[in-house]
């Protein structure tokens, strides 16, 4: 064993030890020069900062981790008798640099608190930022000493878990799934710190086992937490012991034939580019606008306004038009391309004229629907760029309009099928689909059930004062349209589209 963790001390290195130094130092002496607080509160403010736990030290963790992510040659692991008896010395091995590191960051900790007179009480200076969380640790420990050494503690042993963790994945999964698997744990702990929406959720994160206060406040946190590491201790013991010959293989949805060729297609650098721009340009012009905005529902609503109906407004018009026109113009350009591009050989390919129809409907569904996860990074800019994080109504807004959006353009896109189905002719298509989106000047009532431009939040009844439909029927409205086209489309549509 001892030969062993020389190895993994190694090939870690101990580069990563004078980067966590630096910058632990680094992190410690700006609280200390925001806040004269006491030497006691200082170490425990520094030791518990969740934004240098989280963006530094578990980022180092984890870059130790793929030192000795793979496991070593049979050779070795045949002096061990058993893979189960290799792999928990290994793992026990790792503790000395949790440990070190740990080390490492509680010496720049106390460094950069020299100086400071002590007192070893919790009352904090008016307006101090850690006042809050003092507040709650209080009430678990008697003295900020003491919650430091709880929080050294949590810190190493969570440290560890999360080595082992990694170190089971790299085993059963290989460095791809790896890289894979803690990319999205450590997502999942930064978004904990953001998203009030994701920290009610049962979910344990990489944070939970690192930063000690992360499971307090609420009754039900710690529990989640130790569950969830009974769970994995009782699978890691399991596996390890009776499946450590197995892999994970998880089945892969492998796209092909023409709806592969049609992606290749839509995918080209110059229609996504133009898709980012588009998004990039009204964002940035709707954030020029949005420094008045009192909310993260303010600034969703700002974004995805659209035009209302029984009016004219020129630029939420025009607006309007960009938005949904750009995505729908790249598309009425494809399917002009795939209908008259088509042979007897392509055909024959295809078995059918139904498949070439589905190949076409998914290909243009999944670029409708990364137009639209551009539009919810959009939302998510303006809501951490205004600092709206905070606010739950905020996330649920933003999701209802980016649903709607693809909804809303995926309708008119089959409409515009259903149109070139008849015509053969793509421009009245699209000319039918603006000449569908200018209907909304049109005063009365029943305009509000138009599907055309139907996402702007303008024309939702619990967003604008009681005008226009309720939420569900709006969605419900959308639903139906795209349900009656693409039937059409798959019973009719095939015949006429395809010749």
């Amino acid at each position: 064993m001892a030969a062993l963790s020389k190895k993994n001390f190694r090939l870690w290195g101990y580069g990563k030890v004078f980067v966590l130094f630096a910058g632990c130092l680094l992190f410690s002496v700006s609280g200390r020069l925001n806040e004269g607080i006491y030497f006691e509160q200082h170490i425990l403010s520094a030791v518990s900062d969740h934004y240098y736990l989280t963006c530094f030290l578990l980022p180092v963790l984890l870059l130790s981790c793929f030192s000795f992510l793979e496991d070593d040659g049979e050779n070795v692991i045949l002096r061990f008798q058993s893979y189960h008896s290799y792999f928990y010395r290994k793992w026990l091995g790792t503790g000395g640099i949790v440990l070190l590191l740990i080390a490492v960051q509680s010496a720049a900790v106390l460094l950069s608190g020299m100086g400071l007179p002590g007192g070893n009480g919790w009352e904090l200076p008016e307006g101090a930022a850690g006042a809050e969380l003092f507040f709650v640790l209080r009430q678990y420990f008697s003295t900020p000493v003491q919650a430091f050494a709880a929080f050294s503690a949590c810190q190493f042993f969570g440290g560890w878990m999360i080595i082992g963790f990694c170190m089971w994945i790299g085993h059963f999964g290989g460095r791809k799934w790896s890289v894979r698997v803690i990319l999205a744990l450590y997502i999942l702990s930064v978004l904990w710190m953001k998203i009030p929406a994701v920290r009610s959720l049962p979910l344990t994160g990489f944070n939970h086992l690192l930063i000690l206060h992360h499971n307090l406040g609420t009754h039900h946190r710690f529990a989640v937490t130790g569950i969830t590491l009974l769970l994995f201790a009782i699978i890691i013991t399991v596996t390890v012991r009776f499946g450590w010959r197995g892999r994970i293989s998880l089945p892969r949805p492998r796209i092909s034939g023409m709806t592969a060729c049609y992606l290749r297609e839509l995918a080209a650098r110059q229609k996504l580019l133009a898709l980012f721009a588009v998004v990039l340009v009204i964002t940035l012009y709707k954030a020029g606008a949005g420094f008045r905005l009192q909310s993260g529902q303010e600034w969703v609503y700002s974004l995805f306004a659209g035009h209302g109906t029984g009016c004219f407004r020129v630029f939420p018009f025009l607006e309007m038009l960009i938005v949904n026109g750009a995505p729908l113009y790249l598309l009425a350009a494809f399917l002009e391309w795939t209908a008259s591009g088509q042979s007897y050989f392509i055909s024959v390919r295809a078995e059918s004229r139904r498949k070439l129809l589905s190949g076409i409907l998914w290909a243009g569904t999944g670029f409708l629907v990364a137009y639209a996860l551009l539009w919810f990074a959009a939302g998510l800019f303006g809501i951490f760029f205004f600092g709206y994080a905070d606010g739950i109504t905020a996330w649920k807004m933003l999701l209802y309009a980016v649903i709607m959006k693809f909804l809303d353009t995926m309708g008119q896109y089959l409409v515009m099928m259903c149109v070139y189905a008849v015509s053969r002719q793509v421009t009245i298509g699209f000319l039918v689909l603006a000449a569908g989106n200018l209907l909304c000047v049109v005063p009365g009532q029943w305009v509000s059930y138009l599907p055309f431009g139907l996402s702007g939040l303008t024309r939702i009844a619990e967003l604008n004062s009681g005008a226009g439909l309720p939420a569900a029927a709006a969605l419900g409205t959308e639903a139906i349209v795209i349900m009656l086209t693409l039937g059409w489309l798959l019973t009719f549509g095939s015949k006429k589209i395809l010749v």
